[in-house]
């Protein structure tokens, strides 16, 4: 019995990906951790180039998560209202459907500017970043480092994670802390 109440709290508390239906657009939120990170990239290496991106991933707050999901669901509420009306299966009078129509429309409108105006968002967002950076020993070597930004599109940690073309463990990545001018 133990065993069971144990394997049902785990299925319960284990953290899951969300259903399709539940995941957040998170187009924007790419573009401008991407810009984040090429800009560090530009200020962090003595010079990469031909740079790309993989495994982007965005950590929402659950409150944030709830924010999106109740201004999708009064939008959901809002397109079947319509849908019903158009379709010549909504039973009730027109001022009914006007009353329901307006209550809803204010309601999404509310809830999407809640979203819309939402501080924090993220817990952090991950990328990996590809990049020929310039090395110690005059070469550039494909690195590849996963980076971590805030909520507010800044890094705070960028770990190498490979490297293709190193020649050997001496060659390190050239700084522009590292580079008198």
């Amino acid at each position: 019995m133990n065993a069971i109440i144990a394997l049902l709290g785990f299925f319960l508390l284990s953290p899951s990906t969300p259903p399709p239906d539940q995941e957040i657009d998170s187009t924007e939120d790419e573009k401008k951790v991407k810009t984040a990170v090429i800009s560090w990239a530009d200020s962090t290496f003595f010079s990469h180039s031909d740079y790309k991106f993989e495994h982007f991933r965005a950590f929402y707050t659950d409150e944030y998560f709830i924010a999106v999901m109740r201004a999708r669901m009064f939008k959901d509420k809002l397109t079947t209202l319509e849908r019903t009306m158009k379709n010549g299966n909504y039973k009730k009078s027109e001022e009914d459907y006007k009353q329901e129509h307006v209550s809803l429309s204010t309601s999404y409108s509310e809830a999407q500017h809640e979203v819309d105006n939402f501080v924090e968002r993220a817990e952090y967002y991950s990328i990996h970043f590809w990049s020929n950076i310039q090395t110690n020993d005059g070469i550039t070597v494909y690195y590849e480092h996963i980076v971590k930004v805030d909520n507010n599109y800044q890094v705070i940690d960028a770990v190498e994670n490979s490297a293709i073309g190193k020649k050997s463990n001496s060659t390190k990545i050239l700084y522009k802390k590292d580079v008198q001018r």
